[in-house]
């Protein structure tokens, strides 16, 4: 499996305008044969730690597709919370002849507090 984790602009999309500068967890994945075996928290825990130890941060946020639910229902179990959704995102697609197109999807930011 795999995790990254970067500074990153964050956008405000709840009726604010602006963005603001934050650690953003990114790309987590674990092979299907590998998964339902507690990687992946372990591998949002190290994010997360890198992001309060050694950045100083008491924040993380991430972005997933809202259609991702196995997802989201773990960022959520870990503690994660909706900040927004924003419908207007666009993702690439596979199509039946092996080539990538632009669909529309919904992108849910979320965060959660790591300091102590």
């Amino acid at each position: 499996g795999c995790a990254g984790i970067e500074f990153e602009t964050i956008k405000k999309l709840d009726g604010y305008d602006g963005t603001f500068d934050a650690p953003l967890m990114s790309n987590l994945a674990i092979g299907r044969r590998y998964r339902r075996k507690g990687l992946a928290e372990d591998l949002v825990a190290s994010a997360e730690a890198i992001a309060r130890k050694e950045w100083g941060y008491d924040e993380c946020y991430l972005y997933v597709e809202k259609r991702n639910a196995p997802a989201v229902k773990l960022y959520k179990k870990l503690g994660y919370r909706v900040l927004w959704e924003d419908d207007t995102a666009t993702t690439l697609l596979p199509t039946e002849d092996g080539k990538v197109k632009n669909g529309q999807t919904t992108i849910v930011c979320m965060k959660k507090k790591i300091g102590g």
